[in-house]
């Protein structure tokens, strides 16, 4: 498939999502969810080489795993705050659940039994994971990013192993791993707290400067997590790196996003892929 067909396939899923999602009551009250262009062209990687469109069955199992991924986003936006209204918190919940009721809905419609096993498998995953980080019992940072990677992937990676290719598995969890530790850096930038650096900060720093006030910027605490989530970074991306040397990463689609994501972007390498898919 070239680079501009998985784009029009974009396109379709992310119209079908955005429909599916639709609820005139919610929308007054919460945030449109957000649909995460770079997973769509991530599940779509087993089909890169199918020659003119997917079907529609298709379109919607890919469909079911966004709609799971949107849910379990919603979920993560739940807050105690007594500043946010008791109705939109209700609401928030609610969205969550009823985005993932869909996935139940479409895929019973495409007698797909497999895929509901499948990705039934990845919410469990995916919940035990953000349980695991909540909890900080990691025994070192290996363990923890373990874990986040799990957390991040295990849709995608099910996914992958429903359509029997795994070829994508490392490169495209690594890349989720990468935007989520940018993600997770922006957040303590802005001096936001999250279960993630709670448990980083649990297994890379001594408690002297845990307690020293994480969020204070400009602390050694703050300091020392800023830095640690920058080896993080660093690290996750010389793996994506290695992989594209490797000669593992062939997908224009997936080609693209990775080098849009990281300053590893070769100008040249970029013209030649659009001069080469048009």
């Amino acid at each position: 498939m070239k680079f501009i067909d998985c784009n029009h396939q974009a396109n379709i899923i992310h119209q079908y999502v955005e429909e599916q999602l639709h609820h005139s009551y919610l929308k007054e009250y919460i945030d449109h969810p957000y649909i995460d262009r770079d997973r769509i062209h991530f599940l779509l990687l087993p089909f890169v080489e199918a020659n003119g469109d997917i079907s529609l069955e298709e379109v919607q199992w890919i469909s079911t795993a966004m709609l799971l991924q949107i849910a379990l986003d919603t979920h993560e936006k739940v807050t105690n705050s007594e500043f946010d209204p008791l109705k939109e918190r209700q609401l928030t919940v609610l969205a969550g659940v009823y985005f993932s009721s869909l996935y139940y809905k479409i895929l019973a419609e495409t007698d797909e039994v497999d895929l509901i096993a499948i990705l039934a498998k990845a919410i469990k995953e995916v919940n035990e994971s953000k349980i695991s980080i909540y909890k900080g019992d990691h025994a070192d940072i290996t363990a923890l990013m373990k874990t986040l990677k799990k957390r991040e992937a295990s849709i995608i990676s099910n996914f992958f192993a429903f359509m029997d290719d795994s070829r994508w598995e490392e490169v495209v969890s690594d890349v989720l791993v990468y935007k989520k530790l940018i993600q997770e850096r922006s957040s303590l930038e802005e001096t936001e707290t999250t279960s993630f650096l709670q448990a980083l900060a649990k297994v890379s720093l001594p408690s002297a400067l845990r307690e020293s006030g994480l969020l204070k910027k400009k602390s050694e605490g703050h300091r020392h997590l800023l830095s640690s989530l920058d080896r993080l970074i660093e690290g996750v991306k010389a793996a994506v790196h290695r992989n594209m040397e490797d000669g593992g990463l062939v997908a224009p689609n997936l080609k693209k996003i990775v080098l849009e994501l990281l300053p590893y972007a070769e100008p040249r390498e970029m013209t030649k892929l659009y001069a080469e898919e048009g």
